[in-house]
């Protein structure tokens, strides 16, 4: 696909967007913060999506079907269709999908299908619609799946074929990243997810005394409270509890199960994807290079061409990790 086309396309979006007024859009409050915050930054925003759509069509032309995946407040899936391709919309959060669906009618730029749930109902809409996708985009979203196994499964069930783009943040190769991403994780687990388990089982298990509603808690991490309730039954049958499979730092929503981030090395993506006809290629994101003085702009500017044009070194402190997957 040409490069200056998706760009301009890109532009026109981003002009588009900015003569929206949100706050007479209708759509919840939740959406419309996190809207305002990326407002400030689109062109940037929107470089991450031209990056991904070049990355993932390189010179094929061909209008196909696209999976926006995880797509949020839709902004990837009205670029989308302005660069002519048909465009599947899924979202877990209902509020989302309210948000893509008003937003695409107020600039008559809409999904042609909106999907709200994850892989599972994604592929069994595309079963029941006869849909066979071509290409998938996640931002910010593979570090944040429960079971990536379950994920790739459906995904290989919709197309074997499918090519697609994920960025993620959760980079395990910069150790700034690393070590400030684990931090948020322990401050995360104590001050939300352990009390959400807690009040969990004091709930569902009054009988329990406090010492090990604690420890059940604590045992616990990682786990959702529907697989929370199989473990606690194994814990009283036998008064042992499988041990979850999750590193020290990491913890989930454990009424959602979206992981806090995800931190999996390079050779395990590559592992996951090889069981389900997939491999991976991993390339380099890059910083916003819009700041508010100019000698951090240049700093940045520099790092990014740092990032550009080194191996190793681009990838220990590149902004983000872009990963390519294709069938084997």
């Amino acid at each position: 696909m040409n490069k200056n086309i998706v760009r301009q396309k890109a532009k026109e979006c981003i002009r588009l967007l900015q003569d929206v007024d949100f706050d007479r859009l209708g759509i919840s409050q939740y959406n419309l913060e996190y809207i305002r915050q990326l407002l400030p930054d689109l062109e940037y925003h929107f470089r991450i999506y031209t990056d991904s759509i070049l990355i993932l069509l390189k010179k094929e032309t061909v209008q196909k079907h696209f999976v926006d995946f995880g797509g949020g407040h839709g902004f990837l899936s009205i670029l989308l269709k302005s660069l002519g391709f048909k465009v599947i919309y899924c979202d877990h959060n209902p509020l989302s999908v309210q948000t893509v669906t008003k937003l695409g009618a107020a600039l008559n730029l809409s999904p042609d299908h909106i999907v709200e749930g994850s892989s599972a109902e994604l592929h069994a809409y595309c079963a029941v619609n006869k849909l066979k996708p071509n290409y998938l985009i996640g931002t910010d979203l593979i570090e944040h799946v429960y079971d990536l196994n379950v994920f790739f499964a459906n995904l290989h069930q919709i197309n074997p074929r499918f090519k697609m783009i994920f960025t993620t943040c959760a980079n395990p190769s910069n150790p700034y990243c690393v070590w400030k991403l684990r931090k948020l994780m322990l401050q995360t687990e104590k001050n939300i997810f352990f009390p959400m388990r807690s009040d969990f089982i004091q709930e569902n298990y009054p009988e329990l005394a406090e010492k090990e509603r604690l420890f059940l808690a604590k045992q616990t991490r990682g786990l959702t409270y529907k697989t929370m309730e199989d473990a606690i039954e194994v814990y009283q049958e036998t008064r042992q509890i499988p041990q979850p499979d999750v590193d020290k730092y990491n913890t989930c929503d454990p009424q959602s199960g979206n992981w806090m981030e995800r931190i999996l090395p390079l050779k395990d993506y590559q592992e996951l994807l090889k069981k389900h006809g997939f491999k991976a290629e991993f390339k380099k994101g890059f910083y916003n290079e819009k700041r508010n003085r100019m000698l951090v702009s240049l700093f940045v500017k520099l790092v990014n061409k740092v990032v550009k044009y080194t191996g190793i070194i681009g990838r220990t402190i590149c902004a983000y990790l872009i990963i390519k997957v294709i069938p084997r």
